[in-house]
């Protein structure tokens, strides 16, 4: 391909493989729990570690890919993640397979989130950069425990499931590798065009968008994680449930994203407000389902978690892709997406908390912290006023 010629898709597509192994085990959650002898505690940490792959590569990802290209980082995520296919498939041996696999399969999402986005913004108009990459994110989140359970439903080998993603994504490598990226817009002095993020959008970054962050994932991790543990019956064990939940949690997360890009203004936090008001509804009903037990009101906490991970994940991803300088908007989606993938660790304390309290308890100390961000982001809207006459006065 000719230099400027490559379409946003391909590394879109990118996003989706990486996205689909990041998620193709939580499906299997409860899978591995009644077949493979994990206890809950067990599954869910499996499950959270690999934030110990996801989180120095984004935090040293952002800024090299800034600095060198985001080509050659985007190669080093999708190869990670195949090998995160591999290695968890060696899981069927021993246990650290899956650990191991999990870190590997982290380290591609962390690298692809801030060097694949800022490559799909960089060949999108506008703010359509920031609804190309949020779509592709969430469309693998979707597809990968669908893929996963459907093929362990019928063949109880997850190994295969793994398979699957590891020969599509290497096929997908082939094509990325060929791919050209956007050059890089000098101006005299040798600066990137664009510079710098600016001091007032710094703070609008740390105090609007940043409060916000823990709930994109923590809306996604609680609703097909926590809920189906929630639930009687067979949500407290059964494959298909399990599918049920990610599908549709992660499954609204990608539809409603189309929808709200509409009502998407980066100069108000209306939409940010929308979403963890959606999100405080979400963990109502949960309180519900623990204290109930049923899998009905389940179903219903899925589409609003999913809903408001959607609306939480367009909102602040637009944030971030509007206010920073292209120096460094990798390294400022990287520390964005460090705050939201703390909610990924909601599963893991939660299993810790059932030991000793009522899950009830739990799931009302997230909606109280929910409230407190909703009164941090209301509070801080008047960075984003100062922006709009800081603009208008320019």
């Amino acid at each position: 391909m000719k230099t400027g010629t490559t379409p946003w898709w391909l590394p879109g597509v990118c996003l989706v493989l990486t996205g689909w192994c990041a998620n193709q085990y939580v499906s299997l959650i409860n899978w591995y729990q009644q077949f493979r002898g994990l206890s809950e505690f067990e599954a869910m940490l499996v499950m959270g570690s690999y934030l110990a792959g996801m989180i120095p590569a984004l935090a040293f990802g952002g800024p090299l890919a800034d600095r060198f290209g985001r080509k050659p980082f985007s190669l080093i995520a999708l190869a990670s993640s195949i090998l995160g296919s591999l290695v968890m498939a060696a899981g069927t041996l021993n246990v650290a397979g899956l650990y191991a696999g999990r870190i590997f399969t982290g380290f591609g999402m962390g690298l692809a989130m801030v060097a694949i986005t800022s490559w799909v913004k960089l060949l999108s108009p506008g703010p359509a950069g920031a609804t190309r990459a949020a779509l592709c994110t969430s469309l693998g989140f979707a597809v990968g425990p669908i893929v996963s359970g459907i093929i362990v439903g019928i063949s109880a080998h997850p190994e295969i499931a793994y398979a699957v993603h590891a020969v599509t994504a290497i096929a997908w490598l082939v094509f990325l590798a060929v791919a050209s990226e956007e050059p890089k817009i000098h101006v005299p002095g040798g600066k990137i065009l664009g510079g710098e993020t600016t001091l007032e959008n710094r703070r609008r970054f740390y105090w609007v968008v940043l409060p916000s962050a823990p709930w994109v994932f923590g809306m996604a991790a609680t609703g097909f994680a926590v809920v189906p543990a929630l639930s009687d019956g067979a949500g407290g064990s059964n494959l298909f449930y399990s599918t049920v939940a990610v599908a549709v949690t992660m499954g609204m997360g990608t539809i409603i994203q189309p929808f709200v890009r509409r009502f998407n203004d980066v100069r108000k936090v209306s939409l940010l407000m929308a979403g963890l008001s959606t999100a405080l509804v979400a963990l109502l009903l949960m309180v519900a389902v623990s204290l109930t037990g049923s899998e009905i009101l389940g179903v219903l906490a899925f589409i609003v978690a999913g809903s408001a991970n959607g609306i939480l994940l367009v909102a602040g991803l637009s944030q971030v892709l509007d206010l920073a300088g292209s120096a460094d908007v990798g390294k400022l989606t990287g520390r964005f997406y460090m705050v939201c993938f703390i909610g990924f660790t909601f599963p893991t304390l939660f299993a810790l908390w059932r030991l000793i309290a009522h899950p009830a308890l739990f799931i009302g100390i997230l909606a109280v912290l929910c409230l407190a961000s909703m009164a941090m982001v209301y509070r801080a809207r008047r960075h984003l006023s100062e922006v709009k006459l800081e603009e208008v006065s320019s």
